[in-house]
């Protein structure tokens, strides 16, 4: 492994992560530490209050599913409870940060 391979990595990623605000890198980190096979509900998401406000979190969310990057599913059992689901535009991103972060240790 280079010494400098983890600043590669920041450098390679910095383009295509400036897209996100700091709120929706916050948001989407949660999202994929959690994973596909645990999706948080709205509410969920609405509560982390270490990230910011319930209002400014509302936003964010609601810009990431303009943005095509999330979609809310409405619960089977209770249509006022909706997931947090990922759509294959953010599961291709996670992709490619994983080949640029494989690249760089390479």
């Amino acid at each position: 492994m280079r010494q400098n391979s983890y600043l590669q990595f920041l450098a390679s990623t910095a383009k295509i992560s400036a897209q996100f605000s700091d709120h929706e890198k916050q948001v989407l980190n949660a999202i994929f530490v959690r994973g596909i096979e645990n999706p948080f509900q709205v509410r969920d998401i609405l509560e982390m209050k270490t990230i910011a406000s319930q209002a400014t979190l509302h936003k964010t969310l609601s810009n990431l599913v303009k943005g095509g990057y999330l979609i809310l599913k409405p619960s089977d059992d209770d249509g006022r409870v909706k997931y947090v689901m990922m759509t294959q535009k953010i599961i291709r991103f996670l992709k490619e940060l994983d080949l640029k972060l494989t690249k760089s240790v390479d």
